[in-house]
């Protein structure tokens, strides 16, 4: 709903397997109602917006493939971005004010020895967004991780332990607002970063830096898919996928699923035997 409400797209098609739904949204944004993803697909010049939370049909994945298409993906699955390798996701957190800032920090921050993501998301429709910004976010900050303990869950929260190669992490997602913060402990000092404001404080309560933000809105989603639309020399030449981002959506997929998972066992569980049971090597998604 806030891809299809911003001004400056002009939604032309719409879908959903929900016949309500399709009817809501066509009518709402006059546009003409799909419910079968290989037309949408095959009809759509530019961007096409998915939200999926399983694998796609067989029968779907050649249209998707074939299409010169700017694949734009919301709460996504593992079994999606592996099926669909043009596939973005939105909105990154590496694109964000946020994010751009807390890495920033990163570079300069020293030694991490726990790290803290909190993400709030207005309702379930989000909660794969927010469960994706908190993996992107640990990732960068913590590196390769595969040891995940989801520590409670609850309907629409869920709260886990991670371990990286570069330090200790918790995630925490929930519902009842529209923010996020991350905080750094470590050799740096203490450093925390909001949508609004960032402050840094050495070891000794010295100030580093503290910064107002400006606020994201919904710029990082419309960005995300202005990028994907951008046109090739002639249809049907799309440009190659960016495998150093695609390996970062990978892996954050991977780490969502994972925490999902131990949220469902109860137990600890390692993201690298998921992307086993996928068959996909996790050393081959390392970064470069």
């Amino acid at each position: 709903m806030r891809v299809l409400a911003d001004p400056r797209l002009q939604p032309i098609r719409v879908g959903s397997p929900d016949a309500g739904a399709r009817r809501a949204l066509a009518d709402r944004f006059g546009a003409e109602p799909f419910d079968d993803l290989r037309r949408l697909a095959v009809q759509s010049e530019s961007a096409l917006w998915i939200d999926r939370a399983a694998p796609l049909d067989e029968a779907d994945i050649p249209a998707l493939e074939t299409e010169d298409l700017g694949l734009v993906a919301g709460a996504c699955s593992l079994p999606f971005l592996l099926s669909v390798p043009q596939c973005v996701t939105a909105p990154s957190f590496r694109r964000m004010a946020v994010g751009q800032t807390l890495l920033s920090i990163v570079e300069a921050f020293g030694r991490v020895e726990v790290f803290q993501a909190t993400v709030a998301v207005v309702d379930e429709d989000r909660f794969g967004e927010g469960m994706r910004i908190a993996a992107s976010a640990a990732l960068a900050v913590l590196g390769p991780i595969d040891v995940v303990t989801a520590l409670g869950a609850r309907a629409g929260t869920i709260t886990a332990t991670v371990v990286g190669e570069r330090g200790f992490g918790t995630l925490a997602i929930g519902r009842g607002g529209d923010s996020c913060s991350f905080a750094l402990v470590g050799e740096g000092g203490l450093a925390t970063v909001t949508p609004t404001v960032a402050c840094w404080h050495r070891a000794d309560g010295s100030l580093v830096e503290e910064t107002r933000l400006e606020a994201d809105g919904v710029e990082p989603t419309i960005g995300a898919i202005l990028e994907a639309e951008r046109p090739s020399e002639r249809r049907g030449t799309r440009p190659a996928p960016d495998e150093e981002s695609r390996r970062m959506r990978l892996r954050a997929a991977a780490l969502v699923e994972t925490i999902a998972l131990s949220a469902r066992t109860g137990h600890s569980e390692s993201v690298e035997t998921l992307l086993h049971g996928y068959g996909v090597d996790p050393r081959e998604l390392r970064a470069k």
